[in-house]
C-alpha cells in the first residue's frame, strides 16, 4: 500500500475514473482535475470518499496557466506534496488533415501536449526538492498507426512521446522517472463514439481478439507507479493486445 499523492488530469473520463479507483484502493491520496461539474464528477468524487481514500477534486482549464499553477499550489497547500503526475486528460476532433480548422487543431495540441507539459513544468520542481517522483504521459496507438482523419490527435500524441523521452534524461538524477502509456482499442473512452460495424472491424484485427478492459491500463499505470518501475524511464509501454506496427 501507498501514502503517495497522485495528481490526476481528466479524472472524470472513462480511463480516469477507473485509474482513480484502482489507486485509491492501493493507498494513494488522490487529487483530480476535472473541466465541468456534472453527474461523472459528483459520483466520482462520491465513490472515492466512500472508499475511504483521502481526496479533493479541483475543476481546472487546462489551457490556462495560470489555472494549472494555482492548481499544483492547492494540491501542494492540501497535501503537502505530490509524487504522482498522471495526465489523462485528452481531446480529439477528427478533420481530413488539410481541411482541418486551426481553430480544432489548436485545442488538440493545447490539451494534448501543451497542457500536460504545463502541469508537469509547474509541478516538476516541487518534484526535485522531494528527490523523487513518477510523470506518466498518455499517447496512443495512432501516434504509431495512424487514420485517415486523425492529423491534429497523431500529431499531438507522437509530441508527447518526444517530450517522455527528453524528460527522462533531464530528470533522471533527480529520482523522477518519466514514461508514457499508448492505449490501442479500449472499451471505454473515444471507443464509444465508434459506430458497431466499426467497432467490430477494430476487434477483427486485435489479435487477441477483444478490446482493452480499462482495468488494464490502470494496473499498467499502477505498476510504473511503484517500485517495479524505479528503473523504467523514457519508456512507451504500448497496451494494445498486439494490434501494432
Amino acid at each position: 500500500m501507498s501514502n503517495k499523492v497522485a495528481l490526476i488530469t481528466g479524472i472524470t473520463g472513462g480511463l480516469g475514473s477507473i485509474v482513480a479507483e484502482m489507486m485509491a484502493g492501493n493507498g494513494y491520496t488522490i487529487a483530480g482535475q476535472y473541466l465541468h461539474q456534472n453527474e461523472n464528477s459528483n459520483e466520482l468524487a462520491a465513490k472515492l470518499k466512500a472508499s475511504g481514500a483521502s481526496t479533493k477534486m479541483y475543476q481546472v482549464q487546462l489551457k490556462n496557466e495560470e489555472e494549472i499553477q494555482g492548481l499544483i499550489q492547492s494540491v501542494i497547500q492540501d497535501f503537502g506534496r505530490i509524487d504522482v503526475l498522471i495526465h489523462l486528460a485528452g481531446v480529439s476532433h477528427s478533420s481530413i488533415s488539410w481541411k482541418q480548422e486551426k481553430e480544432a487543431w489548436d485545442d488538440v495540441i493545447s490539451i494534448n501536449l501543451t497542457a500536460p507539459m504545463l502541469v508537469s513544468k509547474a509541478a516538476i520542481p516541487h518534484l526535485k526538492k522531494q528527490g523523487a517522483g513518477t510523470i506518466i504521459y498518455t499517447s496512443s496507438i495512432v501516434a504509431h498507426r495512424p487514420l485517415a482523419g486523425t492529423g491534429a490527435y497523431a500529431a499531438s500524441k507522437a509530441g508527447i512521446e518526444g517530450l517522455t523521452r527528453v524528460q527522462a534524461i533531464e530528470l533522471a538524477k533527480s529520482g523522477i522517472t518519466v514514461n508514457c502509456i499508448a492505449p490501442g482499442y479500449f472499451d471505454a473512452g473515444m471507443i464509444s463514439t465508434v459506430d458497431k460495424n466499426q467497432q467490430q472491424q477494430i476487434i477483427d484485427n486485435i489479435p487477441v481478439g477483444r478490446l482493452g478492459n480499462p482495468q488494464e491500463l490502470a494496473e499498467c499505470i499502477l505498476y510504473l507507479c511503484g517500485n517495479g518501475g524505479r528503473y523504467v524511464t523514457g519508456q512507451t509501454l504500448h497496451i494494445n493486445g498486439g494490434l501494432f506496427i
